[in-house]
Order: structure tokens, then C-alpha cells, then sequence
């Protein structure tokens, strides 16, 4: 995995990055550390538990390693001199902690809470769990298909579309800072707090640049260089590039030095590599992922823009020339229903079940099949839902055709009834009437 590094150009130091210890207390008790779970150049990660809540959290630690050492659980500076950066470093810490913390959305990680202690800052953390991109690229890149490729980035660019709307840069997006959770869905995690005003002029903080090889655009090497939205689009474009080439981009740098000297930019385009992929869409990772700024995509809206319009083409079939399109349409109706129709029940051939498949060996994450049955299990539910009900109506109009032919037969049996009573009583009268015709 690689890791984001700090470049510090005016002095270096080799300090141990040395984490809390199991165990220890945060926040008067209110969050116990687990273990140390990452570290990068700013800050160091820690799994927690939330003691009043009883969840495990994840916890942020404010740590600049080039600046400071620990001490006990206190966090010092290494010298006097780093005292106000590192100073001015907490205090972006805890402000844009509470930026983030404004950015409600599904695929971006929940602050829930800031606090400084130890001479330094940390934030509160929704735990979410998954596995990063770059352990899907390493372990079992087959088992994403392109439309779960596609599906991650127009999520991840809705989400960093929030971010710049915000009027901040995430600054540090890699494969190991995109989490996929249990559905699948990519969730944006570590801001690089603290990142904001790093490449600025200031006398302080300048010569503090953080990087991540292969990654991070060429403007992030350079002291003062101009930070934008498409910077971290070219960090966006990269991990996608990884993701579907299996192979991390070049060096930004690298590419400056080959372009710089009139050699070949060393990056290989997407485009007409990976035919199962829309071209638009490859075309828009490689513009991203330009050397000058001014050639990139400039916006996540437009990025998002360019994907829709790809699909939104009429797309053309392609027809083998050596089939026959002589039948019409009517004729291949007709045919297959004279076929459908004319063939006894007993001859129509019924569709064979897919043979099993013996498993691959490829890794395939857990969500994936617990998705696949909660889909199939949901599916069978309805069927048997639409089938009951099916048979509930039927039933009723079975008992009402039943009801219905009930009432006719005892309405004829009535019917029948009084015709034959309104028959035996015209009997003695016609009787009577023969007698008194004889006697007359």
C-alpha cells in the first residue's frame, strides 16, 4: 500500500512513528484505544471503542511526523522552531474536521466529533466496514465488471462534487482511501486534514508537501504550486486508472522530467486498451489525468456530465454479414407461434438447467454473495407473494361462480315449485267445470 508522504525540503528527520497504546483512555474515558490501524505523514489512525455508546468508532490523530515525537502519550514538538507550524497545522486539523463533519452524504465518512488533547487534535470517525480499492485491484480485480467500475466513480464524483462545492480539496484520493462497504458502495475516507493551506506561500508551512506517488498531480510536488478541483480529479482519474488497468499510472513528476526534455509522456492512455469499457468514458479518466492543469476535466460536474452523455448515445448493432435478414418480421412470428401452438405439451423441450461451475479460486468479496442472495431470496419472496395472491383470486371466483349457480338452481326450484302448485289447483276447477257440463 502506498503510503502519503510528507517532503519536508528544508530538513529531515528519522522518527519512529510511534502510536497510542492499547488501552488508553481519550476524551475523560469516553473512547478507549483498540489498536493502531494506519498511519500516514499527518496522522495516525487508531481502531476505538466508544465507551457511553458501546460501537467501535475509528480515531484521527493530528501527528505532522517531520515535526514532532511522542512522549509518554503527549505529543511535542522536535524543536522550537517547529512549534508554530505545528501549531498552525492542529488548528487547520480541527477546522476542517469541522468541514467535513457539514458534508452529510452517503459516499463521504461521518465525523462525529473534534477534541484536542495531548498537545494535539483528534476527530471521531464513522467505522465502515469494508475493503479498499486497492486490495480489490491486488486480490480480485476480475470480480469488478465495468459497470461496477462505472458505478464507483459517478459515486465518488458526486461526492467530491460536495466536497469542492464546499470550498475544499480532499488532496490525498488513492485506492487505499476508497472503501467499498458491504453493499458495495464506495465510501471517501481520509481528508488529509490539516492539508489545506500546506502548499501555500506561507514562511511557515511551505516547505511541507504532501504526496503520494503515481497519484498525486505535479502541482502537489511543488512549493506554492496552485491547488484546484482538478487536482483532485487527476488523483480521482489515477486510482480509476489503476483500477482498470490493473497497473498504477506514472509519476507525475516522471511525466514533467520525459515532457520537459521533448521524450514521450510515459502514460499510456486508456483508450483502446480496454474494449469493454464506453470510449467516452476512458476518454474523460485520460483528460483528467493531463499534465497541465488547464487540460484537465476542470469540475466533478463535468466530469459526470461527459459519462451521461456517452450513455445517452444511440448505440450501434453491429450485424454479422453472414446473417440472413430475408425472413420479416411476420414471418418470424408466425413461425414461432405456429411452433409454439402446434406442439404438443409433451414435446416442447424445457430449458436445461446451466450446468454448475466449479468455483474459481479468484477471491470473491463477501458482499458480493450476500448481495446476490438477499436479490435472489427477495425475488423468491415476490414470486411466492404473486402466486398466493393469484390463487386467492382465483379461489373467489371459484367460490363466486359456485355462490352464483347455487342461486339459479334454487331459483328454478322455486320457479318449478310454483308452477306445479298453480297446476294442481287449476285441476279441480276444470273438473268441476266437466261435471256441470254433462248434468247440463
Amino acid at each position: 500500500m502506498e503510503e502519503t508522504r510528507i517532503i519536508d525540503r528544508s530538513e529531515s528527520y528519522d522518527v519512529e512513528v510511534s502510536g497510542l497504546p492499547m488501552g488508553a483512555d481519550l476524551l475523560d474515558g469516553k473512547f478507549k484505544i483498540v489498536r493502531q490501524i494506519g498511519s500516514g505523514g499527518f496522522g495516525i489512525t487508531y481502531l476505538a471503542q466508544d465507551i457511553y455508546l458501546e460501537r467501535n468508532v475509528v480515531i484521527k490523530e493530528c501527528f505532522p511526523e517531520s515535526l514532532c515525537f511522542r512522549f509518554g502519550n503527549q505529543v511535542r514538538v522536535s524543536s522550537a522552531r517547529n512549534e508554530s507550524p505545528f501549531r498552525k497545522i492542529v488548528h487547520m486539523f480541527m477546522r476542517e474536521a469541522c468541514s467535513i463533519a457539514k458534508l452529510r452524504h452517503p459516499n463521504i465518512v461521518g465525523v462525529h466529533q473534534v477534541f484536542e488533547e495531548n498537545e494535539t487534535a483528534y476527530m471521531v470517525l464513522d467505522l465502515i466496514h469494508g475493503r479498499d480499492l486497492m486490495d480489490i485491484i491486488y486480490d480480485d480485480h476480475e470480480a469488478l465488471v465495468p459497470d461496477q467500475v462505472r458505478e464507483i466513480l459517478v459515486k465518488a464524483l458526486d461526492a467530491i462534487d460536495l466536497v469542492h462545492r464546499n470550498d475544499l480539496l480532499h488532496r490525498d484520493i488513492s485506492p487505499d482511501n476508497i472503501l467499498l462497504d458491504k453493499w458495495g458502495s464506495p465510501v471517501l475516507i481520509d481528508f488529509g486534514a490539516a492539508r489545506e493551506d500546506a502548499s501555500t506561500k506561507t514562511r511557515d508551512v511551505s516547505t511541507m508537501l504532501v504526496v503520494k506517488d503515481g497519484y498525486s498531480p505535479h502541482e502537489f510536488y511543488v512549493t506554492g504550486g496552485k491547488q484546484a478541483p482538478c487536482s483532485d480529479l487527476y488523483a480521482l482519474g489515477a486510482t480509476m486508472y489503476h483500477l482498470i488497468s490493473g497497473e498504477a499510472p506514472p509519476n507525475s513528476q516522471t511525466r514533467v522530467a520525459e515532457l520537459t526534455d521533448g521524450k514521450p509522456d510515459p502514460y499510456v492512455p486508456l483508450v483502446g486498451r480496454f474494449p469493454q469499457y464506453e470510449r467516452t468514458f476512458l476518454e474523460a479518466i485520460d483528460t483528467a489525468m493531463c499534465v497541465p492543469p488547464k487540460d484537465r476535466v476542470q469540475s466533478a460536474k463535468d466530469w459526470l456530465k461527459l459519462i451521461e452523455q456517452d450513455r445517452k448515445k444511440v448505440k450501434e448493432v453491429q450485424i454479422p454479414e453472414s446473417r440472413s435478414l430475408s425472413k420479416t418480421l411476420s414471418e418470424l412470428v408466425s413461425e414461432t407461434n405456429k411452433h409454439v401452438f402446434n406442439t404438443p405439451p409433451q414435446e416442447i423441450e424445457k430449458p436445461r438447467k446451466p450446468e454448475p461451475v466449479a468455483a474459481e479460486k479468484s477471491f470473491r468479496p463477501a458482499w458480493v454473495e450476500e448481495f446476490n442472495r438477499e436479490t435472489e431470496e427477495a425475488a423468491r419472496r415476490q414470486r411466492e407473494e404473486q402466486a398466493a395472491a393469484a390463487a386467492a383470486v382465483a379461489h373467489a371466483a371459484h367460490q363466486a361462480r359456485l355462490a352464483e349457480a347455487a342461486r339459479m338452481a334454487r331459483q328454478e326450484a322455486l320457479e318449478a315449485q310454483q308452477r306445479h302448485s298453480q297446476e294442481h289447483a287449476a285441476q279441480p276447477r276444470a273438473n268441476a267445470d266437466w261435471s256441470a257440463r254433462r248434468l247440463a
